[in-house]
């Protein structure tokens, strides 16, 4: 876990390593996990999420060097999904605020 996670880091995929029931301690995690509820969040779709498991395998399986491919795939999803623009919140949020101090 611990020392794949360095591998993938280096490589710009970020991936918390933690430990399993079987683990003997969390300094010896031998899990990783990936937060994919941003990776969606940012757009990331099924056949995006097969990419990234391609790049890991390369990282893991084959020791390659993906970084680049990976900043350049990332760049692709720089825009929060699943959210409401700026535009359309704002009212909603001072209409929120307002009924707040009404009496």
């Amino acid at each position: 876990g611990i020392e794949v996670a360095d591998r993938l880091e280096k490589n710009n995929i970020i991936v918390n390593y933690q430990a399993l029931p079987d683990d003997e301690a969390f300094t010896a995690s031998s899990g990783l996990r990936l937060g994919v509820q941003e990776m969606t969040r940012f757009g990331m779709k099924e056949d995006d999420f097969r990419q990234l498991a391609e790049y890991m395998a390369a990282v893991i399986l084959n020791g390659r060097d993906v970084s680049q491919s990976v900043s350049s795939f990332r760049g692709q999803f720089l825009e929060m999904q699943y959210c409401l623009p700026e535009e359309q919140a704002r009212p909603l949020i001072d209409e929120l605020i307002g009924s707040l101090f009404r009496r």
